[in-house]
């Protein structure tokens, strides 16, 4: 079942790819990465949503040591069905609660050695209060390089390509988005990490003509979905590179039921 959508990114052999944080479904579920996917390049009977079920066929990437990593095959994804909202979001909510949660703090602290093969990269982590949302602008060589790349990939289009039938290439949002919290670890620090989560640039995407579209994203990603009716965690994961730089891949924040929740320093 797939639970977040990372924003695109451009890498440097100029492809569009994004990152997929999901469940295996089964008697034990589990976390799984799918990267590298070429969303927007995909046929649309292979063009999944949030928290729908797929099957896909993987392979162990050689690169990435994260236990969860995975690669898809091309070809490979077929579409169930999406897990809707009812009974409270009922059903999407048991699954999820099934992965467990930890504390981000020991999560930070058991990726200082990537020495373990089971080190956790992906999890739920839970915020002590509501977060502050801090929007900055990127830094001007991240945009530059984004754009470079830009045109380099359609400056790299084929004369013969169907104009009709080609995607723009996909443009950078010059804004970050962070979350400053702390976790449920007792004396946390604080933490301060990057939204990557693609409905969050979406969002941003809709609302950034308006002379007030800062406070309308403070609206949505703290009022609404911190609102004290619900029950908000956050969707975690690390960078291959940096294991103990964690980003937020996205909120989940189902209706607050009587649901009771643990975090597990493990």
């Amino acid at each position: 079942m797939i639970l977040v959508k990372a924003a695109p990114v451009l890498t440097s052999e100029l492809k569009e790819n994004m990152c997929v944080a999901a469940m295996r479904l089964g008697p034990d579920p589990e976390w799984i990465r799918l990267h590298p996917i070429p969303f927007r390049d995909l046929e649309d009977d292979s063009k999944f949503q949030k928290y729908q079920e797929i099957k896909v066929q993987i392979i162990k990437p050689k690169t990435d040591r994260r236990p969860e990593s995975w690669t898809p095959i091309e070809g490979t994804i077929q579409l169930g069905q999406r897990i809707g909202t009812d009974k409270d979001w009922a059903i999407r909510r048991a699954r999820i609660t099934s992965l467990g949660e930890r504390t981000m703090c020991d999560l930070i602290e058991r990726n200082r050695s990537r020495a373990s093969p089971d080190t956790p990269s992906l999890s739920v982590v839970r915020t002590a209060d509501t977060p502050e949302l801090v929007i900055t602008r990127r830094e001007q060589e991240k945009i530059d390089l984004w754009n470079n790349r830009a045109a380099a990939m359609a400056a790299r289009s084929s004369l013969f390509d169907n104009l009709d039938n080609r995607r723009n290439v996909y443009k950078m949002c010059p804004w970050r988005f962070r979350y400053r919290y702390q976790c449920l670890k007792d004396n946390c620090p604080g933490h301060f990490q990057t939204i990557i989560d693609w409905e969050v640039v979406a969002l941003w995407r809709n609302i950034n003509h308006f002379d007030n579209w800062q406070e309308r994203m403070r609206q949505k990603l703290v009022n609404t979905l911190w609102a004290t009716n619900r029950d908000t965690m956050l969707f975690v994961g690390n960078m291959e590179q940096h294991p103990q730089s964690f980003l937020i891949l996205g909120i989940f924040w189902p209706p607050k039921t009587s649901y009771v929740h643990q975090a597990f320093d493990v």
